[in-house]
């Protein structure tokens, strides 16, 4: 019987919602400035939902990020999942 070594993956430290608060962050930034512009231009009425929108984009992103850091103990910004993978990290980027 042959073994077979499956090659040794590691973690890339990104959490699959930390991409959805990050595209949340985004969406808020371009709902800021559509807010403004309608502010700007007298629009009352897009100018309050755009508004609405952007803080709802906003503290869903922030929702997000609290949420991997509180609950799941994983940093949205850096891979350190385990011990091995922080200090393969900092030793590659850090020194």
């Amino acid at each position: 019987m042959a073994s077979h070594h499956l090659p040794h993956h590691e973690s890339h430290g990104t959490h699959p919602m930390s991409v959805i608060g990050f595209l949340l962050g985004l969406v808020g930034f371009a709902l800021a400035a559509l807010w403004l512009v309608n502010m700007a231009g007298g629009h009352v009425v897009p100018a309050i939902l755009f508004g609405l929108l952007m803080v709802a984009a906003f503290a869903g992103a922030v929702a997000i990020f609290m949420n991997l850091i509180h609950h799941n103990h994983h940093s949205p910004l850096t891979p350190d999942n385990t011990d091995n993978e922080l200090r393969r990290y900092m030793k590659r980027y850090r020194s």
